[in-house]
Parts: C-alpha cells; structure tokens; sequence
C-alpha cells in the first residue's frame, strides 16, 4: 500500500524581518565614542608636552579603542536597513562580524601586552612617573563609565557584549598601571609592573576567549550557544503528535536573533494547527524568533488525499 503525505509550510516570524533598533542603546554608543574622543586627545597632548613616550603609546591604544567602539555602532545603525530583493536579512548580520573584528582586536591587545612585558622582563624600564599613574586613573574613570553605558544589552547581544570587554580590558589595564606603579614606588621592585601586565592579560584571555569563540561560531552559521540541540529535539518531540524531527537546522541571523528550520512529522493531519502553536511557543521561549517548519504526515486527512496547502 502506497503512503500519502501531507505537507504544510509555517513561517513564523515575530519581527517581520526587521529588529527592533534601540534608540539608548545607540546614544550610549554616541556618547561613549566621544567621551573616549576627548580622552585620547588629552592623552595625546599631555604625551607630547611631557615627552612621555608611554602616554603617546597608550593614546594610540585608546584610539584602537573608539574603532572599536565604532565598529560596534555602525553594525547597530546597519540593522535599520531594511530587508530588499537582494538581502533578504537586511545587514543584520553586521553585528555578528562587529564581534567577531572586536575580539579578534582584543585578542591582538592581548599579544602585544605580553610582548610589551616580556620586553621589560628582558630589560627593565623606569617605574611610571605620578603623571602617567594619574592619566590611567582618569583612564580607569572613563573606560569604566563606558562599560557602564553599554552594559544594559551585553548579555543578550554579542555586539554589545564585544564593545564591553574591549573597555573593561582597558581598565584592566589602567588599574595595572595605577597598581604596579604605586607598588614600585614603595619597594623599588620594577619587575612588578610586568607581572601585573602578564596577569591582566591573562585576565582578558579568560574573558575574550569565550567571545571570540562565540562569535566565530555565529559567522560560519553555527548553533548560538544558548541553544542547546539535543534537549531543543527532544522537547520537540515530546509535543504531542510529534513522531519525528528532520533535517532540524539553527543559525543567528544577528547577535541577538535566532532562525530556525525543520521538518516535522505528525501521527495525524487533524492536530496540525495545535501542535503548530505548541512548537511555536516553544521556540519562543528559546528566544527563536524566526522559525520555517514543514509539518507532514502519514495519515490521510478523511475526504482529502490530495494533502493541504
């Protein structure tokens, strides 16, 4: 006997295609950039009347810093776009390469730090005068405010969350130079200054890791790592009338938006629509927000063999 299957299409989709845009969220990013703006100019000027090659050097690292912090915003603005014929997403996925750029840039901080303090390891320099210790605690008082502004959205979106631990690296590192600078002045020890170097780098690898390991998983369409696909599989199939899940694939559309696709096999035609909302509301609570599931099944509908549209 020959079997008759039953095919539905369901796109569920909450947002239209379209993310919300968080008008805070940019502002913060605005003020943030321009803080950090006046920050390096000052920086730079007090490097360049005090001659202190160290101030320049790090007025150079903070101007690192707002490109960052740029990337991140101009991938925000870029989720505005709104989905044509030729990108149906938008520039969403924006966000996902902004953080992927501010870890990879993060993880170069990392490699020069260490560098720098092997050097002075090899060759010890003089300790940091009281007006570089006071220039990194200004430092301290910025980076922090700007972690600040940005950490309304750091857990729930990566972009976000990039642009944050590149601030709160470099107020690791200021607070080393504060630290290391103090202790040298009481004991005369300079290698302190590059061990507390070393150890904030370790610091910030600890931390950075994980994101550069999410974001590079984002970019090649990897599962988010708030999902976990075994036990997603398996409340699915304990949805009632569900006997099957195929070809079941999940993938972030951006930092913070997660699509999904599968086929799902039914006992019976007859449940599609209440097993269609179960499942949606599953989803939903994994904050899966866009979902094409093909329903099927192998029992004819009564007075229907030719299947449903």
């Amino acid at each position: 006997m020959s079997q008759h299957e039953h095919d539905h299409h369901d796109h569920h989709d909450h947002h239209h295609h379209q993310q919300i845009f968080d008008p805070v969220m940019a502002r913060n990013f605005v003020i943030a950039i321009l803080i950090n703006i006046a920050f390096v100019c000052g920086e730079f000027l007090l490097g360049w009347r005090c001659n202190s090659s160290g101030l320049l050097a790090d007025a150079g690292h903070n101007l690192g810093d707002v490109g960052g912090l740029a990337i991140s915003l101009t991938a925000f603005f870029m989720i505005k776009k709104r989905p044509d014929n030729h990108f149906t997403y938008g520039f969403r996925r924006g966000t996902i390469l902004a953080a992927f750029l501010n870890s990879v840039i993060l993880l170069g901080a990392v490699i020069l730090i260490v560098a720098e303090c092997i050097e002075k390891f090899r060759h010890p320099q003089t300790p940091s005068t009281l007006t570089v210790m006071l220039t990194a605690a200004v430092g301290i008082a910025v980076n922090g405010f700007t972690v600040w502004l940005l950490a309304r959205n750091r857990e729930r979106d990566l972009n976000v969350k990039s642009a944050c631990c590149h601030m709160m690296a470099d107020t690791l590192v200021s607070a080393g130079v504060v630290i290391s600078g103090a202790m040298i002045a009481l004991t005369n020890w300079q290698w302190l200054d590059p061990l507390v170097g070393l150890l904030i780098a370790l610091l910030i690898i600890r931390h950075s890791h994980s994101l550069w390991k999410e974001s590079f998983r984002l970019l090649f369409d990897g599962v988010p790592c708030s999902i976990d696909v075994p036990n997603l599989t398996k409340q699915i199939l304990t949805t009632e009338h569900v006997r099957q899940v195929n070809h079941l694939h999940i993938w972030g559309i951006s930092t913070n938006e997660i699509a999904l696709t599968a086929a799902i096999r039914l006992d019976t035609v007859q449940a599609l629509d209440q097993t269609r909302n179960s499942i949606k509301k599953l989803l939903s609570e994994q904050n899966i927000r866009h979902s094409f599931l093909e329903f099927s099944t192998l029992a004819p509908a009564p007075d229907d063999s030719c299947g449903i549209s």
